[in-house]
C-alpha cells in the first residue's frame, strides 16, 4: 500500500497536480501579476505627463499690453530685471 501511494504521488507530481507544485505555481503566477501592475501604473504615470505636456505646447503665448508711457517702462522693466537677474536686480 505503501508503495502504491508513493507510485500515485510521483504521478501526480510529474503532471504537476501535486499541492506543492500548484503552490510554486501560484507564487510564480503572483509575481508576475504585481510586476504586470506596477508597469501598468508606471504607463499611466507617463501617459498623464504627456498629455499635459502636450496640454501645455498646445496653448498661445499671452501678448502682453503695450507700455503708453515711461513710468509704465521703466516700472516693466524693473520687473524684468528683478525676475532674470534675481539678486543683480538694480534698483
Amino acid at each position: 500500500m505503501k508503495g502504491l501511494a508513493k507510485i500515485i504521488g510521483i504521478i501526480l507530481g510529474i503532471l504537476g497536480l501535486s499541492s506543492k507544485a500548484t503552490a510554486k505555481k501560484k507564487a510564480k503566477v503572483k509575481k508576475i501579476d504585481k510586476k504586470v501592475k506596477q508597469v501598468k501604473k508606471a504607463k499611466a504615470k507617463v501617459a498623464k505627463k504627456r498629455v499635459a505636456v502636450k496640454k501645455a505646447q498646445k496653448k498661445k503665448p499671452v501678448k502682453k499690453p503695450s507700455v503708453t508711457s515711461a513710468k509704465k517702462a521703466r516700472a516693466s522693466l524693473k520687473r524684468r530685471a528683478k525676475k532674470w537677474l534675481g539678486w543683480f536686480y538694480y534698483y
